[in-house]
């Protein structure tokens, strides 16, 4: 995403588009859009079949999770964008005598892999079922030498991968090593949450509201269609969607843009049921399979179009820290959590990165932190932070409890911010206090 970040940059400014963040967003905008005739493709191979296509890719579309992610710079679009092409690409191969598709497929998944690699290791079990099962008929030659190929495949995902993963150890080897071994830490002892939890349950209600229930019931009525005639098709789509909805629907962080790895195995199902409708002898089930589809695409969008329509009319983000520049003295420092970039670049401050984490946060960091934030004070510098940056990446309050046992916190003014990782189903426009810090007395943690 660095990479394909600093390209879009540099087209932006040739462009005359000056703004980072307009030409990062364009990412999302531009490979979520091309992951729409991708799927149209990869729909239209695996169910031989027009009409379930089309409504695959328009539920696709207009789906506010999917269209939640193309909105900002984030990996999530690309990642689907790749693991479609991929899929695609595996499915030709599958058909065809040319191993240049299988390297294409490779490339594509080890693109995937490097925007975003948690994506793939969920999406891989499915990934691995389409390759061994073959969907379609294939030649012989490929189920002869299936073995060899199957590991010619996985060698060149993971090398590619491997490849934009190496300048972090020509870097600081060291460094990553402790990234890598904390990323596994938080991502999993402490993050997940079994197979049964609160975290679950709000995942399902997330898809409940991306589908509506209408979506939902021809969901379950898609799968026990393909029971009936493409088992294969089903297992596939099983573990495309129960994978990563097993982990992500798990964690304690869980989002609705981690979804987005697993919306087309709930649209193909929905799509097969439908079509399987709209063929229907009887003019009534065409009439219900009809009304089903626009009710799957209008009902979710009745209740996110403000979030989107507010989205299109108003730069938020950019604004907030705009704002925060104005009022705030050339020399300020401000408190930071994940926004120190648009701190830098927007209200051209200096930052103090404050720990951050899902885990708690010990008593080393707080100090640590302290002790920087009360040299700055000492200085005679003004220090300030955000609301946001103040409460969140902090579950046990300790960050909280620090700031308000020694420092006076006093709230200087609002501005609309928007928290583009909360769900779109939510129009309510969130206030973003801008808080100074003033040293009360001398505490030690």
């Amino acid at each position: 995403m660095v990479l394909l970040g600093s390209v879009f940059i540099t087209i932006g400014k040739y462009l005359g588009i000056t703004d980072p963040v307009t030409t990062v967003n364009f990412i999302s905008v531009l490979l979520g859009s091309i992951a729409i005739p991708v799927f149209y493709l990869l729909v239209q191979r695996i169910c031989n079949d027009a009409l379930t296509s089309v409504l695959a890719s328009f539920i696709l579309l207009f789906n506010p999770l999917f269209l939640d992610a193309c909105s900002y710079g984030i990996n999530h679009a690309p990642a689907l964008c790749f693991l479609l092409l991929g899929l695609l690409s595996l499915l030709r191969f599958q058909t065809s005598e040319n191993a240049a598709a299988l390297m294409i497929s490779a490339l594509y998944f080890g693109l995937m892999g490097a925007v975003r690699l948690q994506d793939f290791i969920l999406a891989f079990p499915a990934i691995a079922c389409l390759f061994i099962l073959n969907l379609q008929e294939s030649p012989n030659r490929h189920n002869k030498h299936k073995g060899a190929y199957f590991f010619l495949f996985i060698t060149m995902i993971s090398l590619i991968i491997i490849l934009f993963h190496l300048p972090y150890f020509f870097c600081d080897h060291t460094g990553y090593a402790a990234q890598a071994k904390d990323f596994w830490k938080i991502g999993l002892s402490e993050n997940f949450r079994g197979l049964f939890s609160k975290p679950l349950i709000r995942s399902l209600s997330y898809l409940t509201a991306a589908f509506s229930l209408v979506g939902i019931v021809c969901f379950g009525a898609g799968l026990l269609l393909m029971a009936k005639f493409n088992k294969k098709l089903l297992a596939f789509v099983m573990l495309w969607g129960i994978v990563p909805l097993g982990f992500y629907g798990d964690i304690i962080t869980s989002a609705p843009r981690f979804l987005n790895i697993l919306l087309p195995a709930v649209i193909i199902p929905i799509s097969v049921v439908l079509a399987h409708m709209l063929r229907h002898k009887r003019m009534l089930w065409r009439l219900v399979a009809m009304i089903s589809s626009l009710l799957i695409i209008l009902i979710p969008l009745f209740y996110t179009h403000q979030t989107f329509i507010r989205r299109h009319h108003y730069a938020l983000i950019p604004d907030y820290y705009r704002w925060v520049g104005q009022l705030t003295a050339p020399d300020a420092t401000i408190i930071s959590s994940d926004d120190s970039v648009f701190i830098t670049y927007y209200s051209k401050r200096n930052t103090l990165l404050r720990p951050v984490g899902i885990r708690h946060l010990s008593p080393n960091e707080l100090n640590g932190f302290k002790n920087k934030l009360d040299t700055i004070l000492k200085n005679k510098k003004p220090v300030y932070i955000t609301n946001s940056a103040f409460i969140l990446y902090d579950h046990y309050h300790e960050f909280s409890d620090l700031m308000q046992k020694n420092y006076h916190l006093i709230q200087i003014g609002k501005m609309p911010l928007e928290l583009w990782y909360i769900t779109p189903f939510n129009p309510q426009l969130h206030m973003s206090s801008l808080i100074k810090v003033e040293k009360k007395g001398l505490k030690t943690f």
